[in-house]
């Protein structure tokens, strides 16, 4: 983006930039190799170092402007986030075991907690990325998730799914307009005729 600004007038010229992506196959291969042998040989367990690594490989070889994107989070962090979704499913598993009717409650809770990880997710994933040492974020709240990627979607099949395409921009447009690079909000214009 340049500003230019004349006789107390300021405007703004936007220029499109392509992303360059500067890894090799042979190098992503090298490094998946040992991802995938050491997370066998340590029953899973360095399958966080292997996606903190994979992320930083992928983000460090993308560069936007002349500028190459960080990838920040540590394994400890990826693998706190693994250790809580497996205790969470080995609940699951022992409690759907011993009560098999409990099961049928705790999809229906696991279904309206889905929009809730979704958020999650989002916000841990692009509060790890940077760009010429500016955050991104995700602002986006459980409501609208839950409005988006559970309500809707089964709303449409009452429709007989004419209602997708709108849904599907709807998502589209949650999940854009609530991701925010420093203190600047993403604004999507995305167009329902383009979808259906």
């Amino acid at each position: 983006m340049e500003e230019q600004s004349s006789n107390n007038e300021q405007s703004i010229t936007f220029t499109s930039v392509a992303f360059d992506f500067h890894g090799k196959a042979v190098e992503f291969w090298q490094i998946w190799i040992v991802n995938v042998l050491l997370s066998v040989i340590t029953l899973g367990i360095y399958s966080a170092w292997a996606k903190v690594r994979t992320m930083r490989y992928f983000y460090g070889n993308t560069e936007l402007d002349g500028h190459r994107f960080n990838y920040l989070a540590t394994p400890i962090q990826v693998l706190k986030g693994r250790i809580i979704a497996v205790i969470l499913f080995g609940l699951y598993y022992i409690i759907s075991s011993l009560f098999p009717v409990a099961a049928i409650f705790l999809m229906l809770m696991m279904l309206f907690l889905f929009p809730f990880f979704i958020c999650a997710s989002l916000r841990f994933n692009l509060r790890m990325s940077s760009y010429r040492n500016v955050k991104f974020d995700f602002k986006g709240k459980y409501g609208e998730a839950l409005v988006n990627f559970l309500i809707l979607p089964i709303a449409s099949i009452f429709t007989l799914y004419l209602a997708l395409p709108w849904v599907l921009k709807r998502i589209d447009n949650f999940l854009i307009s609530n991701v925010s690079y420093g203190d600047k909000q993403f604004k999507p214009e995305l167009s329902t005729s383009k979808y259906y």
